[in-house]
């Protein structure tokens, strides 16, 4: 159990006993007796596959730090946009620092396009999303959690699974705003390729984006 994690409750233990119980039963049945009986004795591989599985759907957020993961003059954005991002109330969602994992099951996408829209500015789009106050706006914490999860799981990743499960193949993290070098506005994003590869990037906010320009977020 990390840092982050308390303990089940009483009531919550034994929802999920059962919830597991009845997914075992359904399982043993589907498996056949051989199968059956030669997982009865791997009962810590199995306690291993159940886990890892149950464990990849979880996100584990991960302080970021813009100059150690970008390189030296990549802060985050201070101050009003037509400022030099230097000084100031930095341009983030504190509650997305609040968050020590979140299930990718619970992830929202939004484009903030209206209906006769075809694209907008990606500074349009930021604050569209900063009326929704019952949208947490994903940072880098959950930003550089995706991607060590990416990395250690590979095809097995929760990548993967928001590309198998939702058809998800860009998303860009606009609950940190970060200031590059040069003084440009921009946010984190991940991209799939057409060969099945995840990379990340960073993209000005000052151009425009269509709907393909997913932003994440989970419900406040």
């Amino acid at each position: 159990m990390s840092e982050h994690e308390t303990a089940l409750t009483p009531g919550q233990r034994a929802e999920f006993l059962g919830a597991a119980t009845k997914a075992l039963v359904l399982i043993a049945d589907k498996l056949g007796p051989e199968r059956a009986l030669y997982w009865a004795g791997k009962g810590e591989r199995m306690q291993e596959l159940f886990l890892q599985e149950l464990m990849m759907s979880i996100i584990q957020a991960h302080p970021f730090n813009p100059s150690e993961f970008l390189g030296k003059g990549w802060t985050v954005w201070k101050g009003p946009i037509d400022d030099d991002g230097l000084w100031g109330e930095e341009d983030i969602d504190p509650r997305s620092l609040t968050l020590s994992q979140v299930e990718i099951t619970k992830f929202l996408f939004e484009t903030c396009l209206k209906e006769s829209e075809q694209s907008i500015t990606g500074e349009e789009k930021l604050h569209r999303l900063k009326e929704k106050s019952d949208l947490i706006r994903f940072g880098g914490n959950v930003f550089l959690g995706l991607w060590l999860n990416y990395q250690a799981n590979g095809e097995n990743s929760a990548l993967e699974d928001l590309y198998r499960s939702r058809g998800i193949k860009f998303f860009a993290f606009f609950g940190l705003v970060i200031r590059s070098p040069s003084g440009i506005r921009s946010v984190l994003y991940f991209h799939r390729d057409d060969g099945g590869r995840w990379y990340w990037g960073c993209h000005g906010l000052g151009r425009d984006r269509d709907a393909a320009y997913l932003l994440a977020g989970c419900a406040s």
